[in-house]
């Protein structure tokens, strides 16, 4: 069968694989050190971090990847270069994170300017009409 969204399932999937892993490394750390109804002691502080920081912006970014494979406003290079370079943000910021390093500036940085370009490509498209 042949997929309509061939990019946005590859880097949505990924990207879901890498928010699990996040989220399933917070559960461990919890359960093997503090409940939910209690205060979130300082060295799980990072990690929750890490995977919330990554659950805000992997969906808005999805969409906008989403959005410009169904429109056909990128090409699949575009859209390639659009979603692995989302991934690389997130796992450079993740890192950065875990380990309290300007890799978490990078994956940021790298974050913000991937949903700027999606974003300015999206409303070009619009206009473009």
């Amino acid at each position: 069968m042949l997929h309509l969204i061939p990019v946005t399932l590859l880097y949505g999937g990924l990207n879901a694989l890498f928010v699990l892993f996040l989220g399933l490394n917070v559960s461990r750390l919890r359960a093997t050190s503090v409940g939910v109804t209690k205060p979130l002691p300082p060295e799980l502080v990072r990690p929750v971090r890490a995977h919330g920081n990554a659950a805000e912006w992997v969906p808005l970014a999805l969409f906008l990847l989403l959005a410009l494979e169904l429109s056909g406003a990128a090409n699949a290079l575009a859209l390639h270069l659009f979603g692995g370079l989302l991934l690389l943000a997130r796992v450079l910021h993740a890192a950065g994170v875990y380990r309290r390093s300007r890799l978490q500036v990078a994956g940021a940085t790298l974050n913000y300017l991937v949903v700027l370009a999606m974003a300015v490509r999206a409303v070009a498209a619009h206009f473009s009409r």
